[in-house]
């Protein structure tokens, strides 16, 4: 154990993925000296409790998952006020993401562009979970960027009997399982939401016995629903809906592929995302746009060109690609090797380990000064 005193701010409910990140990383911390607030449904009710739990406690340092509200807010408050200093845990190009998307508009556009700009101003360090965010932040003039890659949780679950009973319920029995797990987010602007390239490419493969698994939630998924049904694959497509952390291996192990696209823009650029590493974990083949860190982490055959923001011949190369794969299935094999990589590279036994280095490497730089 290390003696760092640490304040975990995540801006994500205690049974989110920001809590499983947070306690990943802080494996290998002293647990007696490392507390975590997160937040609840209301942002404002938990600023008025994180601030009653921070003047009661005063940290060495604050660890910031995700720029986000009150957690970026509050940390540079307590710099200015208290010097307590603290690292930025992001994913992403928060800005950049909401104006080229077009979920956010009026005051909250402006909104985010502050509190980008603030929480990187003010922060001792800041960890990103890719190479090229770090390069992206790098090329912004900001000078202690450390890549911390996203984790994933352990696989003890996923056992051949559970992962048959979930077949059989879902039935996915006998069919060729080409499956995603995200947030289902609708961009307004681009009018697509994730998802949307797998339900066209469904649609140009009637011919074989393919089924589309979607996991997750979020505001996309009647969208995604209408679309389905637009392009006549409904019935080959099953939403599972919000699914629990633990359920995660299990799931993933019904894919026969496993999808990861990023649109070919800063914000895609800059994000690896959570679902890879548990890709990898869970030995999935995966296919990916040749966007961001997974051109780095994956094999050439599990890459696929993306152009431009939206790139509406996408679907058709993907559904080329599945074809081949389904006709090949030898080719799948790539996929063994991806569990190894995934523990080298993205276990929170690793991870931890690079986190203990980044808090330790952050205080000593701000006693020097």
């Amino acid at each position: 154990m290390t003696p760092i005193d640490v304040t975990f701010l995540v801006n994500g409910r205690a049974d989110g993925i920001e809590a499983v990140r947070a306690k990943g990383l802080a494996a290998k911390l002293d647990p007696a000296q490392t507390r975590f607030l997160y937040r609840g449904r209301s942002r404002l009710i938990s600023a008025v409790k994180w601030i009653g739990a921070l003047l009661r406690h005063r940290a060495q340092i604050h660890y910031v998952v995700n720029t986000a509200m009150p957690g970026a807010l509050l940390a540079v408050f307590w710099w200015l006020i208290f010097r307590v200093p603290y690292v930025l845990d992001t994913g992403d190009a928060i800005y950049a993401m909401a104006r080229q998307s077009g979920t956010k508009s009026g005051w909250r556009l402006p909104l985010l562009w502050i509190l980008e700009r603030l929480s990187h101003r003010y922060a001792s360090a800041i960890v990103v979970r890719g190479t090229n965010h770090r390069e992206h932040l790098i090329g912004q003039g900001r000078k202690r960027v450390m890549v911390i890659r996203d984790g994933f949780g352990e696989q003890t679950n996923a056992t051949p009997e559970a992962i048959q009973s979930l077949r059989q319920k879902l039935g996915t029995e006998g069919r060729f399982v080409v499956g995603l797990m995200g947030s289902l987010i609708y961009s307004p602007r681009l009018r697509i939401c994730y998802g949307w390239d797998l339900l066209e490419a469904l649609s140009y493969l009637s011919d074989i016995p393919v089924t589309g698994l979607i996991i997750g939630d979020g505001a996309g998924m009647g969208w995604l629903s209408k679309e389905s049904l637009r392009l006549g694959v409904s019935d080959r497509v099953v939403f599972t809906g919000r699914i629990p952390y633990d359920e995660v291996p299990t799931y993933l192990r019904l894919m026969d592929i496993a999808m990861s696209t990023q649109t070919n823009n800063v914000p895609g650029q800059v994000r690896t995302t959570g679902k890879v590493p548990e890709y990898m974990a869970a030995e999935r083949f995966i296919l990916a746009s040749r966007v961001g860190d997974a051109a780095l982490l994956l094999p050439e055959l599990m890459l696929i060109d993306f152009n431009s923001e939206v790139d509406r011949e996408y679907p058709k190369r993907l559904a080329e690609r599945i074809r081949t794969l389904y006709e090949h299935p030898e080719l799948l094999e790539t996929r063994l090797g991806l569990s190894t990589l995934a523990r080298q590279e993205c276990s929170y036994d690793h991870l931890s380990s690079r986190l203990v280095w980044v808090l330790k490497e952050t205080l000593k730089a701000r006693s020097e000064k």
